[in-house]
Formats: structure tokens, C-alpha cells, sequence
């Protein structure tokens, strides 16, 4: 009985050091984190996701198209020491037909808002932390008064087009667009030259690592 208890209890000992062994080495440091600022890095690899949490709106001189729900994804692909940046493959900026609207003209409903083959976002830190969203292409469908679709693609995957700008914040865990300007990449007439976009999404978690909170450093 003594040698079982002793080794029940040896192993008992093993069990919490090569746990706080676990713990003691999670990576920290890195620009992005999950659960707290300063706490476990984001991985690469690691998959981003968060809901619209203000509408995103799309004005033109044309009309407007608004969206009230829809999601956000990126995959990890480096997150350098704070400070410094960190970078995503966005991988779907996603509108619900449903929830959105146009006033454009010629148009009568919003068929679907898709990203339209991967984007990149690049993290920088900070006192005012942003993201810099290149090579977007975000395809917009339009229902129209003759019936048929019109499909309008925009953003700044042309060489020399300026990165769309997002706000980071570790208040809400969020991402915050405001008045910035895409270009008309492709689509008919009845698609207006260009436009500026707003919107939020958040929070952002991390599914890969329990769905926990992301914070930059």
C-alpha cells in the first residue's frame, strides 16, 4: 500500500511540473494575444473571426449600400514581438443578403457580399493601433429594375492603391473603418466609379485557442 501511495504521489508531482512547465512556456510578448494584453500569442496558423458590430456602408455619389450582420475571418500568418506587426490573410468579409439595402441607382436589392479571393491585413501597434487592409477585392451583387444581377467588385488590389485603414481597439476587441476609399476594380455602367466604406467588426477571437479574445500589444 506505502508503494502505491508513493507512487501515486510521485506522479501526482510530475502531473502539476510538467504543468506549470506548459504554462511557463506559452509564448508571450507577440503583437496580437489571446484572453489579455501581454497573454498568449496568437499563432500562426490561427484562425481570427468576429460578427459586423456597426453597419457597413458603402457610399457613392450613386446611392448607398448598407449591411447591418454579416462576419469577418483571417488566418494568422506572423505576429512579430511587440512592438511591431503581425499579419493576416483575411479570408472572408462577409455581408448577409438579408440585412442589407441599396439606393443605388437602377438597383433593388443586395443579392451578395463576398470577398472575393483572399485579402491582406497588417497589424501595426501602438498608442493607436491599426490595420491596414491591401489586395482587397470585395464583390458586391446587385439585384436591378431589368431583372437581372450586376456584379460590382471593389477595393485596392490595383498597383499603387492606397490600404484601407481599420482602428484597433482592446476596449471591445474591435475593428473600426471609417470613410475609407475603395475604387470601382470591375463591373458595368450601372456601377458607381468608386465610393467610401465604413463599418466595425468585433470582437475578434481566436477559434483555434478556445475562441478566447484577441488584444494587440
Amino acid at each position: 500500500m506505502r508503494i502505491r501511495t508513493l507512487a501515486l504521489t510521485a506522479f501526482a508531482v510530475s502531473g502539476l511540473v510538467i504543468g506549470a512547465a506548459g504554462q511557463a512556456g506559452a509564448a508571450t510578448g507577440g503583437v496580437l494575444t489571446v484572453g489579455s494584453a501581454g497573454g498568449t500569442n496568437v499563432n500562426v496558423g490561427d484562425v481570427l473571426t468576429g460578427p459586423i458590430s456597426s453597419d457597413f456602408l458603402f457610399t457613392t455619389s450613386s446611392g448607398t449600400i448598407d449591411c447591418s450582420t454579416g462576419a469577418f475571418s483571417a488566418s494568422a500568418t506572423a505576429n512579430g514581438s511587440a512592438p511591431g506587426t503581425a499579419t493576416e490573410s483575411i479570408t472572408q468579409l462577409h455581408a448577409d443578403p438579408s440585412s442589407c439595402s441599396s439606393t443605388i441607382g437602377g438597383t433593388t436589392s443586395v443579392v451578395s457580399v463576398e470577398l472575393n479571393g483572399n485579402a491582406t491585413g497588417t497589424v501595426t501597434d501602438g498608442t493607436s493601433p491599426t490595420l491596414a487592409v491591401t489586395g482587397l477585392d470585395e464583390q458586391v451583387t446587385l439585384g436591378t429594375i431589368l431583372g437581372g444581377n450586376v456584379t460590382c467588385d471593389y477595393g485596392n488590389n490595383a498597383s499603387g492603391d492606397a490600404a484601407i485603414n481599420g482602428s484597433l481597439t482592446n476596449s471591445n476587441n474591435g475593428i473600426s473603418f471609417a470613410t475609407q476609399n475603395v475604387a470601382l476594380l470591375s463591373g458595368s455602367g450601372l456601377c458607381p466609379s468608386s465610393g467610401t466604406f465604413a463599418g466595425a467588426v468585433g470582437p475578434i477571437t481566436d477559434t483555434t485557442q478556445s475562441a478566447g479574445l484577441v488584444f494587440v500589444n
